[in-house]
């Protein structure tokens, strides 16, 4: 017999696939996700109370998942610039993933309204998540700091805009304006954080 973890985690994915094939967030049924899942819709109902906390709980995963491999990627990397690369690189493959939270966040816009039933009981999660995302973000702008690569930020919060602002303008530009060069679009991009935190673009990919 499944243990209860073991059902979860099989709706959750179910969801991810849903996602993966085009289904909107605000219009997937319980139904719809209990099918893919294998299992019953009233079976869903033991463990979950609502389709909203199905769809935020399964978001949350997938954004601790994605936090993971990001951090990974960017720990492995050997410098500053490295880092930064890192980031775009998984920012953009995040982005062409259906089931990516960025690619939710920036292309479904019933998303905000089915987060806001759910922040009061979720709330924990999500702030637990987002100070990991500040913590790998101050320790990416400290290394680069140590390594000479940067100057020291005005405050933890400028660097979190800057490096966010730039990696989501980034992204987002790339599926708006689809006919620009992706290249000339990721140095636009570095050359917009590197000076807003004070220096001049660094060296080409790393």
């Amino acid at each position: 017999m499944a243990r209860h973890g073991e059902k979860e985690d099989a709706v959750y994915e179910a969801v991810f696939r849903l996602m993966a094939r085009g289904e909107q967030m605000h219009t997937v049924t319980v139904q719809q996700i209990a099918r893919e899942a294998g299992i019953g819709k009233g079976t869903v109902y033991e463990y979950f109370t609502s389709r909203e906390e199905i769809l935020i709980k399964a978001f949350l995963r997938r954004a601790e998942q994605e936090l993971q491999i990001l951090a990974v990627r960017v720990e492995q990397a050997q410098s500053f610039d490295g880092k930064l690369e890192s980031v775009l690189d998984t920012a953009q493959e995040m982005m062409r993933a259906q089931s990516s939270c960025i690619k939710l966040l920036l292309t479904n816009a019933q998303l905000a309204g089915t987060m806001k039933k759910l922040c009061g009981s979720l709330r924990e999660s999500g702030v637990q998540a987002a100070k990991q995302l500040c913590a790998l973000a101050s320790k990416m702008l400290a290394d680069g700091v140590r390594e000479g690569a940067l100057p020291a930020p005005p405050g933890e919060a400028y660097g979190l805009m800057t490096l966010m602002g730039g990696v989501f303008g980034y992204v987002n530009t790339c599926r708006l304006l689809p006919e620009q060069s992706e290249e000339a679009l990721r140095t636009d991009a570095k050359r917009m954080i590197y000076r807003a935190l004070g220096k001049e673009p660094g060296p080409t990919r790393v």
